[in-house]
């Protein structure tokens, strides 16, 4: 189902749309596949580990992604795309073949570590992933985290592949596996004090775990950058 911002987007789409090709889809695990893209462009842009782009896909839906790499002299980028359901993001990453055109805007500024952090602490979900392996593609030793995820094994070659490393923690009834979670949170943070606390995903669960965080006396220096929520398509 096309949206009033896939419309506008594909009305002034020679002006504010980049073009590039898919060059090599694979799939990361059950639920995830990478998508490569290359086009002149991609070339000579400023991209920070976080950014955005955000896609207009065929139905003139758009649909947001975080870029795990970017080379700006060859042109080239990669994102990671979950299947969940039937959801019109799904729906063109299983779809999407090698030649496919795809038109989309940025890298835009969305979540970017404090120079003034050594280390830095992610929670999130499996929309996470990307952002994950970005930054982990920077410095992997000082990223660590904790994704709330469906299934750990669908989950781990992700994460694996990139060599981003987080915690993986299945999702239980009610929420109940945010305690776990924030359990978590409190013993990296006290593994390593100053770290900046990076929180994404889903937005009922970042309010969640910060409500569970204050309860437990932490108050770390963080950015929130919820994803999705319950209800609603995305939120970017």
């Amino acid at each position: 189902m096309s949206s009033v911002k896939g419309l506008l987007l594909d009305a002034v789409g020679r002006f504010a749309l980049r073009d590039a090709k898919v060059v090599a889809v694979r799939e990361v695990g059950p639920v995830m596949r990478a998508i490569e893209l290359t086009g002149e462009k991609l070339r000579a842009v400023d991209w920070v580990p976080g950014d955005k782009i955000q896609i207009l896909l065929p139905s003139k839906d758009v649909r947001t992604y975080t870029p795990t790499r970017w080379d700006s002299r060859a042109g080239t980028t990669e994102i990671l795309a979950y299947h969940h359901g039937t959801s019109p993001g799904s729906a063109w990453s299983r779809a999407t073949a090698v030649g496919d055109t795809v038109r989309f805007v940025g890298p835009q500024r969305s979540l970017r570590r404090a120079s003034s952090s050594k280390h830095a602490i992610l929670f999130g979900d499996e929309t996470s992933f990307g952002v994950a392996c970005a930054l982990a593609g920077v410095d992997a030793t000082t990223l660590h985290g904790v994704l709330e995820v469906t299934s750990r094994g669908e989950a781990e070659p992700v994460v694996t592949a990139c060599g981003a490393h987080v915690d993986l923690v299945e999702r239980r009834a009610a929420d109940a596996h945010l305690d776990e979670v924030t359990q978590r949170l409190v013993a990296l943070l006290a593994a390593h004090p100053g770290a900046e606390l990076l929180m994404t995903g889903r937005a009922q669960s970042i309010q969640a775990v910060r409500a569970r965080l204050r309860d437990s006396g932490v108050r770390p220096r963080d950015q929130s950058k919820p994803y999705w929520s319950v209800g609603k398509a995305g939120l970017d």
